[in-house]
């Protein structure tokens, strides 16, 4: 009996730390809870608590049956390197939008004249131009407000109904195309955010550019430099509200896209 007792507890331990495997590389990789300024001891704790609440929502419906007689060192861990894959590849997924909108950042603040004006990030030790920064502050408080952060909990939940332990695929046609199509919607999000500021920047500098060939005298560069970043901040403040409107639809579009990819893998 107690021989019993103590192989179901030691499948129990091999089930909780798969499950603590792909808890932890998701939180490692998800926006928010994975940025650089949170302490590595909270994640871990976070991933714990989430491995301990889900664990226990897993023993009440079933666990999956380890096939003990075939059971080895190596196959255990080829299972934590294909749970690592799961959290890798959702965690991926899901830090493209803020990837597209450094992207954008950085587009607006090269054509403004800030892209040399770079500062190092005191929460992420990264270097940042100013209005990427903002930007990234901007959306990470639009993203909570979302309640994105919700959604991210709802994915890890969720990966565990539509995934289950030892049931990951990776198609390779599949996810490569998905993946390629993520990577390139980081390109075409980020001209989305910075087409109104960067439009304006393009035709100041078209307008320079007459007055430069009618005035010559006119010393364009000394005027040019205050004007774009005059015109580049206006901008950015009119544009605001469209802005939060269109970062809303890429976040529901996230969604859609991590759905999909658990679908993959299913």
């Amino acid at each position: 009996m107690s021989l019993s007792a103590l192989m179901i507890s030691f499948e129990h331990i091999q089930h909780f730390l798969l499950m603590f495997v792909r808890i932890m590389t998701m939180v490692l990789l998800l926006p928010v809870f994975g940025a650089n300024y949170v302490p590595a001891q909270v994640k871990v704790a976070l991933a714990l608590l989430l491995t301990s609440a889900l664990f226990s929502v897993q023993l009440t419906i079933g666990l999956p049956a380890i096939d003990a007689a075939n059971f080895s060192a190596g196959l255990f861990f080829l299972l934590v390197i294909k749970e690592a894959m799961v959290g890798l590849i959702i965690g991926f997924a899901a830090s493209f939008l803020f990837t597209a909108v450094n992207f954008a950042g950085r587009l607006v603040d090269t054509q403004m004249g800030f892209g040399f004006v770079e500062l190092t990030d005191p929460m992420s030790e990264e270097s940042i131009t100013v209005i990427g920064h903002f930007k990234i502050i901007l959306f990470t408080i639009l993203f909570l407000l979302f309640n994105g952060h919700y959604f991210l909990l709802i994915t890890i939940q969720k990966s565990f109904e539509i995934i289950p332990l030892f049931g990951a695929v990776f198609p390779a046609d599949n996810l490569v195309l998905h993946f390629t199509f993520l990577v390139a919607n980081i390109f075409i999000l980020g001209f989305k955010l910075a087409a109104p500021v960067f439009t304006v920047l393009i035709l100041s500098m078209i307008a320079l550019g007459i007055v430069a060939r009618t005035v010559p005298q006119m010393n364009i560069f000394f005027i040019g430099l205050p004007l774009k970043i005059g015109l580049g901040l206006t901008t950015t403040v009119i544009v605001l509200p469209m802005l939060v409107s269109l970062f809303r639809r890429m976040v529901e579009a996230l969604i859609q896209d991590i759905w999909k990819l658990l679908y993959i893998m299913a």
